[in-house]
């Protein structure tokens, strides 16, 4: 069907559709006509046994990673794929654990807050203004923080569950820290090729046979050569034009309906030495007051159990949705400046509150910004405009050409490449997630349609077409002749090499003095390594044999294109209470997080998990 499709989307008929759809998209908007035609997968990053991940969700994670730091901002596209694997890990693990019957209560994410040292000022109370402050740098509203902490809590009960039957015995601790710690010394002799009796050479012979044995090595891949497009938001030119006062009144409005509230608040805590009816009463007792002209800062001076906030008068400052719970969020949201609640119960207190103000700048001081954030959603749907253009002439086309001409994008080409080339600079693109794939796909390769859009991110868009194609083949040995030639004389000397070191072995051992050995000493070796040896020799001087019968231990190794031998002389694997006590922890935490990953794998296994 879809091949039928393609045929009779050609030429003029094909521009016909093209000029439908845009009429559509005149009259109806282009959000409406995407969402009819893909539904809500468009939002849809992955879903976990029917629990969706949105797109927004992933965007908003990989906004944090890049503002905390752990991901370079010209690297973000790249870590979507490993954000999104640990976004899906996550929720299979928080729905197994509330399968299994366990929970964390909003009252003890509560008490976790309020108990969170950054969150307290400098008397050691809980900081609304702080706790907001600090959200808003790391990137997340009161509400998802919140989500976050209750998530991970659940984790965490999980883990612990598992890890709490860990053991290990006495006796294996102190036999792997004796191991571990172990200190030695040695003597250890380098050979090249200068200890060979004899050059090594290789004949024509000797090659035929090393290529016949490694045909797979010298395999040429599947191969195409390539012409591709790229949308790129980036790229677009920025629209200079005057924006409307209209929109920019709209989008100051959207911006003022969302605006933390600077709020006032006497609070009346109940469920301890008071309860719930006597706190009621004392609520009634503060209105009765208010009602009759009392003044909110005095009257919170005297009534309200907050402490950080009754001394300031009830003052919080700007506060945002999600940290008092919903019932205080939607009588902040009703009120207009000035006025007072009636008490609001929420999450087992009272709160009066009074809205002060709205925590805004002013119109003309945001004018800049707004102004800004208009020209970026023309500039954003000027982007998608594009890209649906560019999805639905790359379908319909019969080659990229005359679509990069139409889009006024430059037409790129490529000479022999293979899905797993790496690419840099001009193709950078092509090594991106799901491009080659894009490229080997059956349409692409072997009917020669267009690819369909790869999308790289929100930004970018890739449109692929193969203009020639070979299959994967073994290279002829006259192609490869040179390279096989140094493999072969690489293993041949290699081996030259060790059957001359345990030559020398044999003479050590009979307490004879080979010729050629120039002895370096080491002591007090750790497995830690010091000093100049490379890591590799010293993993070498510690696989080798200890000393027997008062006689050193002896060994040799490869390490580069070169052969060591080795002489152990003394072993020392006493420990200490502390280094066996380091390595009880180790070993511990090792177990556990060896546990957990059993766990996670087999919660992953067993759960329903698809990615758009």
């Amino acid at each position: 069907m879809l091949q039928k499709i393609r045929d009779r989307a050609q030429g003029w008929i094909a521009r016909i559709i093209v000029a439908l759809i845009a009429l559509t998209f005149t009259l109806f908007g282009a959000e409406s006509l995407l969402s009819y035609f893909n539904g809500s997968q468009r939002d849809e990053a992955a879903s976990v046994n029917g629990e969706k991940i949105s797109r927004q969700t992933l965007d908003t994670e990989v906004q944090r990673a890049v503002r905390s730091g752990r991901v370079p901002p010209e690297q973000q596209n790249e870590a979507r794929r490993a954000i999104l694997d640990s976004l899906i890990t996550r929720t299979a693990i928080e729905q197994y654990a509330r399968e299994g019957g366990m929970s964390f209560s909003d009252q003890q994410v509560d008490q976790l807050l309020v108990n969170r040292q950054e969150f307290q000022d400098s008397s050691g109370h809980f900081s609304a203004e702080l706790f907001q402050r600090r959200l808003s740098s790391a990137g997340y509203t009161p509400e998802e923080f919140r989500r976050q902490l209750q998530e991970d809590m659940l984790t965490q009960q999980l883990q612990n569950g598992l890890i709490t039957g860990t053991f290990l015995l006495p006796s294996e601790i102190r036999h792997l820290a004796k191991l571990r710690y172990q200190k030695r010394d040695f003597r250890y002799a380098t050979l090249n090729d200068s200890a060979l009796e004899q050059p090594v050479n290789v004949s024509d012979k000797e090659v035929q046979t090393w290529y016949d044995a490694h045909k797979e090595a010298y395999q040429r891949p599947e191969e195409v050569k390539l012409e591709y497009v790229v949308l790129d938001r980036r790229q677009l030119p920025e629209n200079d034009q005057p924006v409307d006062e209209q929109q920019l009144r709209q989008r100051y409005e959207q911006h003022r309906a969302t605006a933390p509230r600077e709020v006032s608040d006497i609070v009346v805590t109940f469920g301890g030495e008071r309860t719930r009816e006597q706190a009621q009463q004392r609520v009634d007792d503060v209105e009765a007051r208010l009602q009759k002209g009392g003044d909110f800062a005095e009257l919170a001076k005297q009534y309200s159990d907050d402490p950080s906030s009754a001394d300031k008068g009830g003052r919080m400052g700007a506060v945002s949705e999600g940290i008092f719970g919903q019932p205080f969020d939607e009588a902040v949201a009703s009120m207009a400046p000035g006025e007072v609640s009636q008490g609001v119960e929420s999450d087992g207190v009272f709160h009066i509150i009074r809205v002060d103000d709205i925590a805004i700048e002013s119109f003309d001081d945001m004018r800049d910004e707004l102004t800004k954030e208009v020209r970026q959603e023309q500039h954003d749907e000027r982007f998608q405009q594009l890209a649906q253009q560019l999805s639905d002439e790359s379908f319909s086309a019969d080659d990229l050409k005359g679509v990069a001409n139409r889009l006024k994008l430059p037409l790129k080409h490529t000479d022999w490449v293979s899905r797993d080339d790496e690419f840099e600079d001009d193709n950078a693109v092509l090594g991106e997630a799901g491009v080659m794939d894009a490229a080997f796909t059956d349409d692409v390769l072997n009917n020669g349609y267009n690819s369909e859009p790869v999308e790289l991110g929100q930004d970018r868009r890739v449109v692929l077409r193969v203009t020639e194609h070979r299959p994967a083949t073994t290279l002829a040995l006259d192609e490869v002749r040179d390279q096989v030639r140094g493999s072969a004389l690489q293993e041949k000397r290699r081996q030259a090499l060790a059957d001359q070191a345990e030559k020398m072995l044999v003479a050590l051992r009979r307490g004879d003095t080979p010729k050629g050995l120039e002895w370096q000493k080491v002591s007090g070796m750790t497995r830690d390594g010091q000093g100049d040896l490379s890591a590799d020799l010293v993993n070498a001087a510690f696989g080798m044999p200890q000393p027997h019968d008062g006689q050193p231990g002896y060994g040799h190794a490869a390490t580069d294109e070169k052969q060591v031998i080795f002489a152990i002389d003394h072993v020392d694997d006493d420990v200490s209470d502390d280094q066996v006590s380091a390595m009880s922890d180790g070993l511990w935490n090792a177990q556990a997080g060896q546990t957990i990953s059993v766990m996670t794998d087999a919660i992953r296994n067993h759960a329903d998990i698809s990615t758009n």
